[in-house]
């Protein structure tokens, strides 16, 4: 084979690979779901792939030898003729969103390209290779990470941490310009009511359209935001800088928000209680607060709204965050109470029509070693917040029955009771029949001696339920009394089904039945419908012996209170030698 034939057929071999090669990349090109293309240096097509052809809607024949202000709007054109100068005039590698293309599948931007110069052996621009890339149905999955990581995905609104990055923003922004903001912290009243007597979708639902309503009442550059359940916060910025004036303007949103709540009980809507809420507000100005310390503040506001009885709106101040701190210490040492031996019981006298001494009532007291004694209305309602209501209730019930069978060898007192409390806490556990049971036969109390006190709002808890406890504790023998009648929403259906022995009737009451002429007509009216219902009657509080009498007169026959004795520990307690048991 001469040379010049073994040359000849090396340059087809290598002509041919290039062939195969360039196909190779041709197929390769047209299988990535990127724009490739070619430009020349006059910005004609000169190669596109298959992609480009698909988001032009057209085939290769009709972009080919074109520029884009052949093939797009003059706006569009405009804008990549612009990005290509860069390219082909002065060498530049661009990156760049481009204009939205319409193509065949209806589909739009936005694009991301990238365009670079493709240069001559002598480092001369000949053409320009672009890859685009379509980033939409990315932005779309951002945006849509962004909503899940930012929005309550049940209201649409702000969720605690865009509201936390918000107002970061807002207290650095009071640093620089002085001017007060305010965070209101909103939480509609009773909504776990709704949600068990209602069902969770209905309770969805309300949620739902009160986060309508307070959108329609606060302004575009505030923020609304959901932190969970029945909660939502309002951070309202720019209120001036005076304080007064920005507390004038934060209630008057406050108020509004109050009434569009109170609105979202529409038709469609409509609910056995009304929808209302309680607002807690906390202002603040010149760096005067951070994150954290704001967030806490409007909290506390909101505790003391709730606590005032709800539908209304309250302003943090010191002294109230002096309170949370002072409750805070003494739940602190609650917990500790029991283990240090410092709970007490004291007992207060109940009396016949003959003022002789029937039973009495377990009234539990801390003895704290720095506060001294602890009146229950500070502890207790600490204790069932926690649930350290449980056992602390169970101390007080195995300690009264403890003295029942301390007494049951005593031939004056063996016929005393003794009524105890019961929290509506520690009466709905699954195992307080067991716990009750357990603690008589342990003690060996006899179970007739054993008065439990009961409220009125607990019978209103699942009622069924707490009649067939009741009803199976007073097969044991033990005896219940209806505490405080009267002040809550009792019905006579009520009174009529549950094994009730007696009712009590509210010293708030008697207090007034010599001046006030409702008050009077309550208790008269209390005393005739336990004799028609065949229950024993005790009035609470009695503290004048003119109380006593009028009382007596209108038929009342068992009384406690202060005219009789003051609570006190059992060695102090002064027991009548002519004591009289409780008639069965």
């Amino acid at each position: 084979m001469t040379w010049s034939l073994y040359h000849r057929r090396r340059l087809q071999r290598e002509a041919a690979y290039q062939r195969a090669a360039k196909n190779e990349l041709a197929t390769i090109l047209d299988n990535v779901d990127a724009c490739v293309y070619v430009k020349s240096a006059d910005y004609r097509y000169r190669y596109v792939n298959r992609r480009v052809t698909e988001v032009m809607g057209r085939p290769a024949e009709a972009i080919l030898g074109n520029t884009d202000a052949e093939l797009f709007d003059a706006c569009i054109a405009a804008d990549l003729r612009a990005n290509d100068r860069r390219v082909l005039e002065q060498g530049e590698k661009v990156v760049a969103e481009e204009g939205r293309f319409m193509g065949s599948d209806d589909r739009l931007g936005p694009f991301l390209s990238v365009k670079l110069p493709l240069r001559a052996a002598n480092g001369d621009i000949q053409a320009l290779c672009g890859i685009t890339t379509d980033i939409g149905e990315y932005r779309d999955i951002q945006e849509s990470k962004y909503r899940l990581t930012f929005y309550d995905p049940l209201t649409g609104l702000p969720n605690r941490r865009l509201l936390l990055d918000r107002l970061e923003m807002v207290v650095r922004g009071t640093r620089r310009s002085e001017r007060y903001a305010a965070l209101l912290f909103i939480d509609l009243d009773d909504f776990k009511v709704i949600n068990e007597t209602q069902g969770l979708q209905r309770g969805d639902s309300l949620l739902r359209r009160v986060a309508h309503c307070l959108e329609e009442t606060v302004r575009e550059s505030d923020t609304l935001a959901r932190l969970g359940a029945d909660e939502f916060v309002l951070l309202i910025h720019d209120l001036g800088l005076d304080i007064e004036q920005a507390a004038h303007a934060a209630e008057r949103v406050a108020e509004k928000l109050l009434g569009q709540i109170a609105n979202a009980q529409t038709e469609e809507h409509m609910l056995p209680l009304p929808v209302t809420a309680s607002i807690g507000i906390t202002l603040f100005a010149n760096g005067h607060a951070n994150v954290d310390s704001a967030m806490r503040q409007a909290d506390i506001a909101l505790q003391q709204a709730k606590t005032s009885g709800g539908n209304t709106m309250r302003f943090f101040n010191p002294d109230m965050q002096a309170d949370v701190m002072a409750r805070v210490h003494l739940e602190a040492d609650l917990h500790q109470a029991i283990a240090r031996d410092e709970l007490r019981l004291h007992y207060q006298v109940q009396v016949d029509e003959l003022s002789r001494v029937t039973g009495v009532e377990a009234l539990i007291r801390w003895e704290h070693p720095q506060r001294g004694l602890v009146p229950p209305s500070q502890f207790i309602p600490l204790a069932e917040k926690n649930r350290l209501i449980l056992p602390i209730g169970y101390w007080v019930l195995e300690r009264a029955c403890q003295q029942l069978a301390t007494w049951a060898g005593d031939d004056h007192r063996q016929r005393l009771t003794i009524a105890v409390n019961v929290s509506s806490v520690q009466f709905h556990q699954p195992d307080f029949i067991a716990r009750v049971q357990h603690t008589l036969e342990s003690t060996g109390a006899d179970p007739s001696r054993l008065v439990l006190e009961v409220t009125e709002s607990l019978l209103m808890e699942d009622p069924e339920r707490v009649r067939n406890i009741m009803l199976r504790l007073s097969r044991l023998g033990i005896r219940f009394a209806l505490d405080d009648f009267g002040t809550g929403y009792s019905s006579l259906n009520y009174l009529k089904r549950l094994p009730l022995h007696g009712l009590k009737i509210d010293k708030s009451f008697i207090k007034g039945v010599l001046e006030d002429p409702v008050d009077a007509a309550i208790v008269s009216t209390t005393i005739t419908l336990a004799a028609s219902l065949k229950l024993g009657v005790t009035a609470e509080g009695v503290e004048t012996e003119a109380q006593h009498q009028w009382l007596r007169e209108h038929g009342c026959g068992a009384f406690q209170g202060y005219l009789f004795g003051r609570p006190v520990p059992m060695d102090e307690l002064l027991l009548a030698s002519h004591l009289c048991p409780m008639t069965t």
